[in-house]
């Protein structure tokens, strides 16, 4: 995290670069926990992303402390928001993050824009207050309604990823495009992607100001307090990214990409995006906004291989199309076919939709089944794959067990592991978890990242025998800094359950949102289930 502090006589805000949820315990009191220090300057977080705290311009000057705090002791809203924001900058008051949530939540409760939205991203993180999305949710509901850009944008995500509010394309539009017209950046960028990807019919475009009506009268209800100073300030508005930051992403698991004919270049490197692939991004000199031919240098390319080895589902996807459309290396179908599947069994939601254009091109099986009867273990790899993934059926499933057997008899890697997974779960083998970890420690020893990654997970879930889980933590943390989405998944379950960490509901959201972010439905599942635990009975955040 980096911090970075402007102060320029009336006013001072924070940008924070952060992804999202910083470790924090559930709190009941203000005393619950050692509060020296502000959780918000805590250095152990990515910084790929801008995110910041909003602080209005205030019409009073920089007080003393003892006249702030008496104006907040009184009641006074403005000075209890002030008093918040200072302990978390530790800017006159010793940095602490409770006591900034106390005095920001009093301000929000008198529904200061301002101070409902700020009490709304503690809520959300977890920052100093027990972690509460369902309660976030309101207050950004009552700054969106006072129209402050950045809650209605964090409304309208809300609506898109069915785990707060029931999904609803036509609010999620409403509110993204309400905060884009009040000049919200991160608001335009997503309007322009949500009108790309969200077939029309399912959208109510006709909605306005006067006819909306959002799923609770909530806001309505409780935004009787006035606060003109909701202006956002031009150089937060250009420099936020609060999608990622807030935990609040898009998640779609359903039919947002039916209309899709094609997936272009620019989608598959904005995929590498997502947070655990950031140094392969950055060696690929990657922005939201590049296209490009997969114009790679060789040491680029070597570092993609290495996160689709390690598990990244958008390196093996990235790679299949390249071997495709034979950009770099020598047009291979069945090698990227090899890849899509890959990419598959981690979830990947692009790799699908590859896969089944390519089956389709002529003579795609003939040349399958020529390499198949020459015994190359890619091939029969390959046709296990499409088989138990349904995209064919002229071989029956126990012959295609029997090709994914044979390949790996060959010591072929991703096979070998594939055997591994079958064995672990039961699925197409005889359920043997000791000879699946077997199976995967003769992989590790031959060079599998993949294989290394699911014995830790499989030590992690108890099933290898461990008395100090933290080496298996410190591959997991290595094995997410090179791309894979499946130690991602399983270090939030070390959060959720306490398992070789601190239990932390924030933390285990954050990494199982962004497993979620990058197709992981186990990720998704667990998420849900974390939000399920604490949802309240409210009509509002009620899922059909």
């Amino acid at each position: 995290m980096a911090l970075t502090i402007d102060i320029k006589k009336n006013k001072f805000f924070i940008i924070l670069l952060t992804t999202g949820i910083i470790l924090i315990s559930a709190l009941g009191s203000l005393h619950a926990q050692d509060t020296t220090s502000s959780l918000a300057f805590k250095k152990n977080r990515p910084d790929n992303r801008v995110y910041f705290y909003y602080h209005p311009d205030l019409s009073y000057q920089l007080w003393q402390q003892f006249n702030l705090r008496k104006e907040a002791n009184a009641g006074n809203a403005l000075a209890e928001h002030e008093l918040g924001l200072r302990y978390i900058l530790g800017e006159g008051f010793p940095a602490d993050t409770v006591q900034a949530a106390y005095w920001i939540h009093k301000a929000a409760e008198q529904n200061l824009p301002g101070a409902c939205y700020n009490y709304g991203i503690l809520l959300n993180n977890g920052w100093g207050v027990p972690w509460n999305p369902f309660q976030a949710f309101k207050y950004f509901l009552i700054a969106a309604r006072n129209s402050m850009p950045q809650a209605e944008y964090m409304i309208g995500i809300s609506y898109t990823d069915n785990l707060l509010v029931e999904r609803n394309w036509s609010e999620a539009y409403y509110w993204i495009k309400k905060s884009a017209n009040d000049g919200f950046k991160p608001a335009k960028e997503t309007l322009a992607n949500f009108i790309k990807n969200i077939p029309l019919s399912k959208i109510d475009t006709t909605i306005n100001e006067a006819n909306h009506q959002d799923s609770s009268n909530y806001a309505q209800n409780n935004s009787s307090y006035s606060q003109t100073n909701t202006k956002v300030d031009p150089k937060l508005s250009n420099q936020s990214s609060i999608g990622s930051s807030s935990n609040l992403v898009f998640i779609d698991f359903s039919t947002v990409t039916d209309s899709i004919k094609e997936i272009p270049n620019r989608l598959l490197l904005q995929d590498l995006l997502h947070e655990g692939n950031d140094s392969l991004a950055t060696a690929l000199h990657l922005t939201e906004k590049k296209d490009t031919t997969f114009d790679f240098d060789s040491s680029a390319v070597k570092l993609l291989i290495k996160f689709a080895e390690a598990g990244s589902p958008e390196a093996l996807t990235l790679l299949g199309r390249m071997y495709e459309l034979g950009v770099y290396f020598p047009k291979d179908l069945i090698r990227a076919s090899d890849y899509y599947i890959r990419a598959m069994k981690l979830d990947s939601p692009r790799s699908p939709f590859f896969l089944w254009k390519m089956i389709k091109e002529p003579n795609y099986f003939d040349e399958l089944k020529r390499r198949v009867d020459n015994n190359d273990p890619r091939a029969m790899f390959v046709w296990y794959g499409l088989v138990t993934s349904g995209l064919d059926e002229q071989i029956t499933e126990a012959d295609a067990v029997k090709l994914l057997e044979k390949s790996a008899s060959m010591n072929y890697l991703p096979a070998m592991n594939e055997i591994g997974l079958d064995l672990y779960t039961g699925k197409y083998l005889k359920q043997d978890r000791n000879k699946a970890i077997e199976v995967w420690q003769l992989a590790k020893n031959m060079g599998s990242k993949e294989a290394a990654v699911r014995i830790d997970v499989a030590e992690i879930y108890g099933f290898v025998k461990s008395s100090d889980y933290q080496n298996a933590i410190d591959n997991l943390n290595k094995a997410i800094d090179e791309g894979s989405v499946l130690a991602q998944a399983t270090l939030a379950y070390c959060y959720e359950n306490g398992i070789g960490l601190p239990t932390s509901e924030p933390q285990a959201v954050k990494y199982f949102r962004l497993a979620a972010q990058r197709g992981s439905r186990f990720a998704y599942d667990e998420l849900k289930q974390l939000y399920n635990a604490i949802r309240p009975k409210d009509k509002m955040f009620q899922l059909n």
